[in-house]
């Protein structure tokens, strides 16, 4: 093992500049390596700007690199990051009250009547380490809905209290977005493809005709999750992409996201940040797509300013095309 031992701000400054990379502002470079880490700035961001290690040798900047420069792409992911989050935001709130709406309807709203297990899909048996067993995700889901129930935190205690029942719309405020999409997954076909009708737009009878759509949208919402956990915990975004989470090809969603089959051949349409912008946008409520794409417009186009060069890198990276990126186009579609 060879750990790693800790460094003070002036020997990481001193590292830096051993490597050949250059600092404008040393003091205002020690605030942030105090502040945000040499971890998350340097490592997290050095890659793009590095000739590249031989032989376990340190890393080696490129001429001219900054230390400036790398903390502006920091900046840039952080600010990308926000967006993430608050795009995905909207969306779970939106399919919070798809699921909860679909339930109350079919159902109603007593939850000894919308927890009953024949109401549900029971999914494949698994094990589960949380629980040092095998189960039914069914009845996993329904022990986290119905610990919900007796829940002393509020809204809970009062509904519980003045009204004996928690209806599915306060139920599924509890619920993370993990379990939300659980629960959506557990529905049986007519109301599972209800809740996708209220979030698209499209008919259930439509949706019906629809098979691949119906299964390609379990997808969709698997790359959502898997944003939402890297946004949350600190990950990177602008060139953040998923092999367990990418989107396999489906015609009818990659025909809605204007991805062709050579496209998706290519590697566009699977993972990548312009990905997850073009799958929102399947979405009714166009809220949360503006959100990101406003975003990602004015945050990158603030990074380009500096960096104009980057253009085609940022665009490969987040698989945006070049014309996304352009001020007047940005000015055009908002």
């Amino acid at each position: 093992m060879n750990p790693k031992p800790f460094k003070t701000i002036d020997q990481q400054i001193s590292i830096l500049k051993s490597r050949g990379l250059l600092i404008q502002n040393e003091e205002a470079a020690k605030n942030n390596l105090r502040r945000y880490g040499y971890y998350e700035i340097i490592n997290g961001y050095k890659d793009y700007f590095l000739v590249g290690s031989e032989d376990n040798e340190a890393d080696v900047f490129k001429p001219n690199v900054t230390f400036e420069h790398i903390f502006a792409l920091f900046t840039l992911d952080r600010n990308l990051r926000t967006q993430v989050m608050s795009a995905l935001e909207i969306f779970e709130s939106n399919l919070r009250q798809a699921v909860a709406y679909t339930i109350s309807e079919k159902y109603t709203e007593l939850q000894d009547s919308y927890l009953k297990r024949s109401n549900y899909r029971t999914g494949k048996k698994q094990y589960y380490r949380s629980l040092g067993r095998e189960a039914y995700p069914i009845d996993v889901l329904l022990d986290v809905l119905k610990r919900i129930t007796h829940s002393n935190a509020e809204p809970f205690k009062h509904y519980r209290d003045k009204h004996g029942n928690i209806p599915p719309w306060i139920i599924v405020k509890k619920l993370n977005f993990g379990n939300l999409i659980w629960w959506y997954q557990l529905l049986k076909g007519d109301q599972k493809r209800n809740v996708i009708s209220i979030m698209t737009g499209l008919e259930p009878t439509l949706i019906e005709q629809l098979p691949d759509f119906e299964k390609g949208y379990t997808s969709l919402l698997s790359l959502y999750l898997d944003y939402r956990n890297t946004a949350a915990h600190g990950g990177r975004i602008y060139n953040h992409f998923s092999k367990i989470h990418e989107l396999p090809y489906n015609k009818v969603i990659h025909t809605l996201m204007e991805i062709s089959p050579a496209d998706y051949r290519n590697n566009k349409g699977k993972s990548r940040l312009g990905t997850l912008a073009k799958a929102l946008n399947i979405a009714d409520d166009k809220t949360a797509y503006n959100e990101l794409r406003i975003g990602l417009g004015i945050y990158i186009n603030q990074y380009l300013e500096l960096y104009p060069d980057e253009k085609n890198y940022l665009c490969d990276q987040m698989e945006l095309s070049a014309e996304y990126l352009n001020k007047d186009f940005w000015k055009e579609q908002r």
